[in-house]
């Protein structure tokens, strides 16, 4: 189509895009607004049967992203037919497509990751709430505008439930890099096979590269269907562990829809944020590191404050808590045989009913028995993985003791365990953030230490933050960090962070001196008599307070 003709009411502008199909930029004449046009390619010297089967999927796309009105998904406008030539009106959408974007960049911030996956939940829950399976998740089909807003785009191979099937038996359709493995297999899908695209999408948002690569489309489909991509490097774990969600090979082991791993991604974001610090914040102060500073606790040292795990105790009948098993999702609690027996002896009950109120208790007591074995089946299961978490952390690996005590952590019902698999996730981040300080990966045990604090307010969590703001130079968050550090202590520990921050303000209140700020040296001396009261501290800062006082008097 030449950029000079008109198609039905619309000015062609330019072509913006070309593959299977063609888009132009375009201007409805009627109203004068701008829009996108989609026209079908039908392949030159294509049979009668190739070309109604393309007109066929090119109408389906138009109706299955015409049902749709979602603010994340391209608005249809109309779709039409002239001389032959079937087109498809829809939004004209500024920016650029992620895959531009990803091309251009490399691996995007986490946060900014995390946002575009959930706009492209709420398109993918509002789709498949209509029926619409869409089938081809990628980078291309996911346009970022100016504003923010991300928009889910290109229904061409969508799914429609409500519609008869026109894919044969063992057709695949689908980009071979982001396909799920039942899309490979050419099997029936549903809505969770959106999810592992997406998952793949998000994979490689946040490491910069995809989950499944090779030199065909045979060595690509083989890893999707056969291995398990590596961590995405510098992603906290909380965020990976959606990721792998998605990615599970079986679609019972994934989110079983998109609202449910968008609940999933809020959690792990919710992680992600910085504790609010519990003294007065200050502003940071760059000053050289003080002498005789204070050095991170070795891995599994009895130092201050040190986290250690909760020992997990041998599982007992009954049970003290109830566990839901690892994906596929919760099973009854009567396997299907079980299900079958009760229900045939209860049948026969109903028949003697005469009998019917004696032997009911009889059978209640024996499905609860049955109910407590199976609990009890489960808490070893859980207990032996328990087992392995703390063999991990008296090795020094912490980071892999950490998924263990988060996986069990969203399995665990009650919240007797839950509490416990949160203090030890807590530990396990916090002796992993130590390990990253020691090596200067200043940033990483940073993250370490936040995250383990979203899941307990470990003293030594705080003191490592500390550590890291020493290690830089920013005296002002030590102090900040320390205080709340010393909140969540007690006895002599809290005393000892107390007096860490002390001798800190102590510093700052003389360099503030030396430079002629004698305000704020007085403030910082008279912090230091507040947090720690009858400490050598405390007698050296109400000294200097003194003497500075005295200096006009003396003059």
């Amino acid at each position: 189509m030449s950029t000079d003709l008109v198609l039905g009411h619309y000015r062609i502008i330019r072509e913006i895009a070309r593959s299977n199909d063609v888009v132009y930029e375009a201007l409805d004449v009627r109203i004068n607004r701008r829009v996108a046009i989609k026209e079908l390619l039908l392949p030159a010297g294509a049979t009668e049967s190739v070309r109604q089967d393309r007109i066929r999927r090119f109408q389906r796309e138009a109706r299955a992203a015409g049902a749709l009105t979602h603010p994340n998904i391209v608005t249809i406008y109309e779709t039409e037919e002239e001389n032959g030539r079937y087109f498809i009106v829809m939004e004209y959408l500024e920016g650029e497509n992620l895959r531009q974007r990803l091309d251009r960049e490399g691996a995007l911030p986490i946060e900014e990751a995390c946002q575009i996956v959930l706009q492209v939940l709420n398109a993918l829950s509002h789709a498949h709430a209509k029926g619409v399976i869409h089938r081809d998740i990628k980078p291309e089909n996911i346009h970022l505008l100016p504003d923010g807003r991300v928009v889910l785009t290109d229904f061409g191979i969508a799914r429609l439930k409500f519609e008869p099937n026109i894919t044969m038996d063992g057709q695949i359709f689908g980009t071979p890099s982001y396909m799920s493995p039942e899309q490979v297999m050419g099997q029936d899908i549903d809505e969770r096979s959106d999810l592992f695209s997406l998952g793949v999408v998000f994979y490689e948002m946040v490491a910069g590269f995809k989950p499944f690569t090779g030199d065909s489309v045979v060595s690509i489909t083989y890893n999707i269907l056969n291995t398990e991509p590596p961590a995405p490097p510098g992603v906290p774990y909380a965020i990976e562990w959606v990721i792998r969600r998605a990615l599970q090979k079986s679609p019972a082991n994934r989110f079983q829809n998109a609202e449910e791993m968008k609940k999933a991604m809020l959690n792990a974001l919710e992680s992600l944020k910085v504790p609010p610090v519990l003294a007065t914040p200050m502003g940071p102060t760059t000053a050289p590191a003080p002498a005789g500073g204070y050095s991170a606790p070795a891995p599994g040292s009895p130092t201050t404050g040190a986290p250690v795990p909760t020992p997990y105790p041998a599982p007992t009948a009954p049970p003290p808590a109830t566990y839901i098993p690892p994906p596929p999702p919760p099973r009854p609690l009567l396997s299907p045989a079980a299900r079958h027996f009760w229900g045939t002896f209860l049948a026969v009950l109903l028949i003697g009913g005469a009998i019917l109120g004696v032997l009911v208790i009889g059978v209640y007591a024996s499905i609860r028995a049955y109910q407590q074995y199976e609990l009890q089946q489960q808490d070893e299961r859980m207990a032996q993985e328990y087992k392995r978490a703390e063999q991990l952390y008296q090795q020094g690996r912490y980071l892999d003791a950490a998924r263990i005590y988060y996986e069990l952590l969203q399995r665990a019902q009650s919240s007797k365990w839950k509490e416990q698999f949160r203090h030890n996730l807590a530990s396990a981040l916090t002796m992993h953030g130590n390990q990253l300080l020691r090596m200067g990966r200043y940033a990483e045990a940073a993250q370490a230490y936040t995250e383990a604090l979203h899941y307990k307010p470990l003293p030594a969590a705080y003191v490592g933050l500390a550590q890291v703001e020493l290690a830089q130079g920013n005296y002002e968050g030590a102090v900040n960090h320390y205080l709340s550090a010393a909140q969540q202590a007690q006895g002599a520990d809290a005393l000892t962070y107390r007096r860490r921050a002390a001798q800190l303000l102590l510093q700052l209140g003389e360099q503030a001196y030396n430079r002629g700020d004698r305000l704020e040296a007085l403030k910082k001396w008279q912090l230091v008599m507040e947090v720690a009261p009858g400490t050598d501290e405390a007698t050296e800062a109400r000294h200097r307070f003194e003497q500075v006082l005295d200096e006009p008097l003396r003059r």
